[in-house]
């Protein structure tokens, strides 16, 4: 029983940070979508930039949650502790 609930754990932890950054990408998006409809050549610029900054944040945090949930879920257990 115990393994059927981590295993769920795991997919919904992998879902929830999936969802995440879709919506993070999304609002993204939005925002300059938005922006370009308003004001179509100059005010765009600052936040395509903001984008791009914003981008890479995420790619490093993700990665390095990736990383931490990897080295989580392959630790032996096997190991005595001191």
């Amino acid at each position: 029983f115990i393994g059927i609930l981590e295993l769920i754990a795991e997919i919904a932890k992998i879902l929830s940070f999936a969802f995440r950054l879709f919506g993070n990408v999304f609002a993204g998006e939005v925002l300059l979508t938005v922006i370009a409809f308003l004001v179509p050549v100059i005010a765009p610029m600052p936040f395509l930039g903001l984008e791009i900054f914003v981008g890479l944040v995420q790619a490093l945090v993700f990665s390095m949650l990736t990383l931490v949930f990897m080295q989580i879920a392959t630790i032996s257990h096997t190991q005595e502790h001191n």
